[in-house]
């Protein structure tokens, strides 16, 4: 192997990235290191399914022939990124094994514990998660759109099972903890390339927004209280059902706006890191907004990169302005290609994708965007050892 290779698969609604490189072990002699970044989606609507997810973790496992990865990164706890190893593993046998696990920092199991002011707003946000949860339950018809999705990706229920099996991946070994306070202590994995964190934050508490005290009329934690959720929502005696409507529609803004903070806090929780071989320079931000892009930008932390993977599945919050200017300079710092690629769905929520956005990075690099591709398919990047120009290759999984 001469060069390094990166397949992004399109998973629908989530992410999936594997990266191959060569390397030498201990003794010198010559090998192929493989890491997945993430593999996941949001099996809501069109936004994901079954059969593409079990299609591309047969892939990666084939590629693999039995070996185990030599590193796995779960950025965050979103379900649209960690549920694909324990899908393979119950529905098709196929049990993912890695030398090293890297997990977001919050998700070791004794870190609230340790974080008192990070314990006190995640309980707030899982009370107003719950409280919403329980005011879909009650809706007629359906609901508003995006509130499907966000509250898929969010559970905390349907994520800790996933979780759990990637904390294992590794065992006996431990996974790695990962922050950038931690960062000085992480091992690097491979001789031949360096990995950089760049996020999250080791106090997740920072990426908290506050919540509304209000969310369809229900309790949440900070002593807000109402009546629960009824099994439908009609008018009191004496309300116009016009009144009416106009409340429930206020108290639903409140409750999206909820749950947009409650996602933006997971999201803002990633692992962003810089991998560098032989002067290519690859930036992997997860699912990072613009409260962990702040921490990273006070930190002077941001560098050109010759490939960005778009944060966030290309919205505006996760590749603000500066950002893009700070990471794709409109001079490019060397003559090296520029690439960047987006995995995302259309139909998820508003804004996501966002089209300018999207646009800004097109006039910056190369973009590949999972759209194009049929769904298990992939893009193939190849970097060269001296250099040169990035080869794209496209691929799909067999039919039938």
């Amino acid at each position: 192997m001469t060069g390094l290779t990166l397949r992004l698969y399109n998973v629908g609604f989530g992410d999936a990235v594997v990266l191959s490189l060569p390397d030498t072990d201990a003794t010198g002699a010559d090998v192929t290191r493989t890491v997945l970044i993430d593999a996941g989606n949001a099996l809501t609507g069109t936004h994901g399914d079954d059969d593409t997810l079990r299609a591309v973790l047969r892939d990666i496992h084939a590629r693999l022939a039995g070996a185990p990865l030599d590193l796995y990164i779960m950025t965050h706890e979103h379900l649209d990124h960690i549920q694909g190893p324990l899908m393979a593993a119950r529905k098709d046998g196929l049990d993912l094994r890695a030398r090293s696990v890297w997990m977001t920092a919050s998700s070791e199991p004794g870190y609230y514990g340790a974080h008192p002011e990070a314990r006190r707003k995640r309980r707030l946000a899982l009370d107003a998660f719950e409280d919403i949860a329980e005011a879909a339950r009650g809706m007629a018809g359906a609901l508003p759109f995006g509130m499907d999705i966000l509250l898929g990706i969010n559970n905390p229920r349907a994520s800790a099972d996933c979780v759990d099996y990637i904390r294992d991946m590794s065992a006996p070994a431990a996974p790695h903890y990962v922050s950038r306070q931690s960062a000085p202590t992480l091992p690097q994995p491979f001789r031949d390339a360096s990995f950089r964190v760049l996020a999250p934050e080791q106090d997740c508490s920072v990426y908290y927004g506050r919540l509304k005290p209000r969310a369809l009329g229900l309790r949440l934690a900070n002593g807000d209280s109402g009546a629960p959720a009824s099994a439908t929502l009609t008018a009191p005696e004496g309300v116009r059902d016009s009144d009416f409507a106009e409340l429930l529609a206020f108290r639903a803004a409140s409750s999206f706006a909820n749950l947009f903070h409650i996602d933006r806090a997971a999201n803002d929780s990633s692992i962003v890191f810089e991998f560098e071989w032989r002067g290519w320079r690859l930036l992997f931000p997860g699912d990072a907004e613009e409260r962990s892009w702040a921490f990273m930008e006070a930190q002077q932390a941001l560098r050109p990169a010759h490939f960005l993977k778009v944060s966030h599945h290309g919205s505006h919050n996760g590749t603000p302005d500066a950002v893009l200017s700070e990471v794709l300079p409109e001079t490019p710092p060397d003559a090296r290609d520029r690439v960047v690629a987006v995995s995302t769905a259309d139909g998820a929520y508003r804004g996501v994708p966002h089209d300018e956005t999207l646009t800004a990075l097109r006039r910056r690099a190369r973009l590949l965007d999972t759209r194009s591709l049929a769904m298990g398919g992939w893009f193939e990047l190849r970097f060269p050892a001296d250099g040169g120009p990035i080869t794209v290759s496209e691929g799909a999984p067999p039919t039938g």
